[in-house]
């Protein structure tokens, strides 16, 4: 119920309307811009990767704000993939006759990273101590918000309250992940080091301590439990907000549902021998 990978209110075959178009440009300006934003984010990754990763090694990877540019890198480029295949089918007005897997892949790490790139970029402001961030940090924990939120905005992707679960998914699989990191004791590197623990015990944040085990699965647990219903909410809204202003996507809806409406008529209407007996029995 909660986990949903439809493209409603578009029929599974429309997907590409979702996906290869907006509002606010023609379809070959958004598979541009799609491939404009692909950039910044491979290219700030890139950038960001090079600059840490000689300094923390695999212990980049530990934290949650590593783990959503990661994804965002990967949603970015399907959705671009997804944007130009679409735009193709688009503007000869051909379609799929299921929803592809790709989309379907694609719509569970959106649903993933729409939401919870909000929250970590908000966690890494309000508890970093390595505040202001350089350029290369504040565009990985703050600039890609932005240029998420832009897409989103200008363009039709359908998020829908029935797809939330996959930020409990997000959140519940990083709170295993810090389980394990405790247990296997990987500690952090040497530039965050912790007064508490040797290294190979300090934990990736300090709220977030399973040498505290009751404290830290309340906190963990229940902050999934909390923020999965209140960001899906959110964003259900936002999606409802972004849709009333898009009069054309009721337009091309329409239009698309009209000859089914109308084979339903007519597959409704009365059959010829039903007619016949009519005439017979009214003497015709």
């Amino acid at each position: 119920m909660f986990f949903a990978v439809d493209v409603a209110p578009w029929e599974p075959g429309d997907w590409p309307k979702a996906y290869a178009t907006s509002p606010y440009m023609s379809t070959n300006s958004w598979v541009f811009f799609r491939f404009l934003v692909l950039l910044f984010f491979v290219g700030h990754f890139v950038a960001h990767l090079v600059t840490y990763w000689p300094g923390e090694q695999f212990t980049y990877f530990i934290y949650l704000s590593r783990w959503t540019i990661a994804c965002e890198v990967v949603q970015e480029c399907i959705y671009f993939l997804l944007a130009f295949w679409g735009s193709v089918l688009v503007e000869n007005g051909l379609k799929t006759p299921t929803l592809p897997v790709l989309v379907k892949i694609h719509m569970a790490l959106k649903c993933m990273v729409l939401p919870t790139c909000l929250l970590s970029s908000g966690l890494y402001w309000a508890f970093s101590p390595f505040l202001p961030p350089p350029y290369i940090s504040a565009a990985m924990h703050g600039g890609d918000v932005i240029v998420i939120h832009l897409s989103f905005f200008l363009g039709r992707f359908p998020y829908a309250f029935n797809k939330c679960g996959y930020i409990l998914l997000w959140a519940g699989s990083y709170s295993i992940f810090t389980v394990l990191h405790f247990l296997l004791k990987i500690g952090t590197d040497d530039s965050a080091p912790c007064a508490e623990y040797p290294l190979n015990e300090c934990p990736v944040y300090a709220d977030i301590d399973w040498h505290h085990p009751k404290h830290t699965a309340l906190l963990a647990f229940g902050g999934a439990l909390v923020a999965t219903p209140l960001l899906g909410g959110l964003y259900t809204g936002l999606t409802m907000l972004r849709d009333r202003c898009d009069n054309s996507a009721k337009v091309m809806r329409e239009a698309t549902l009209l000859p089914q409406e109308e084979n339903v008529k007519l597959q409704s209407g009365p059959h010829p021998s039903d007619q016949l007996k009519c005439g017979l029995n009214c003497g015709v």
